[in-house]
């Protein structure tokens, strides 16, 4: 391995293999054990944060130069074709909470994509998109929803009783209208980004 290199986006398992010498054999079984951390991608391939990478090479013992840079940082991904609104959601979030990272797209195959390569921290999500909805987009995102440690809040112009019954049976943590007031949904996505189920609780039964 080049040790002037400095390793920033996630790795495949070549490149993991490369940076340890070993074959991908090594690597697939490392994963498999749960000792290296890794997130597959929408097409069902393996990608590791470098941070994970170096986490493992720590705990393994192996002493192996590492350069990298932590953009694990939190991301929210916001999936909605109505780019007004996604903007709009933009702007409050980033006024709010500064530190995190948004991306907006208005195509759900896109939003998968971005899921595999960002492992956002949240997704907002918008239920009536073209070309896939967002009960696809939930249906898909079930399997991988655990192991991308990754919240999933449905807010959607189109809550009415049948629709929100749906979405009870879904793997989404929790739903507001978008006429819902804004200080409401800024607290669930900081509420959701924390995990703070409790908190999270106490704000949607106000």
């Amino acid at each position: 391995m080049s040790s002037n290199v400095t390793y920033k986006k996630p790795l495949g398992v070549g490149q993991v293999a490369t940076v340890c010498t070993v074959s991908k054999k090594t690597v697939l079984n490392w994963i498999y054990e749960g000792a290296l951390k890794a997130f597959t991608t929408y097409g069902g391939h393996y990608r590791i944060w470098p941070v994970n990478l170096k986490k493992f090479l720590d705990s393994s013992g192996m002493d192996i130069p590492f350069e990298y840079v932590d953009e694990t940082a939190t991301h929210v991904l916001i999936i909605d074709d109505e780019k007004p609104y996604a903007q709009m959601l933009k702007s409050v979030i980033s006024a709010e909470l500064p530190s995190v990272e948004i991306t907006t797209t208005d195509d759900g195959f896109e939003g998968l994509l971005l899921i595999g390569e960002m492992k956002p921290r949240l997704v907002i999500l918008d239920v009536k998109m073209p070309k896939i909805d967002g009960f696809q987009v939930l249906e898909l995102l079930k399997s991988r929803k655990a192991e991308h440690d990754m919240k999933i809040l449905v807010v959607s112009g189109f809550l009415n009783p049948e629709t929100k019954e749906q979405l009870a049976k879904t793997c989404a943590d929790a739903v507001l209208d978008k006429l819902s007031d804004i200080s409401l949904l800024v607290k669930t996505v900081a509420a959701l980004i924390r995990s703070d189920v409790g908190a999270l609780q106490e704000e949607l039964v106000r």
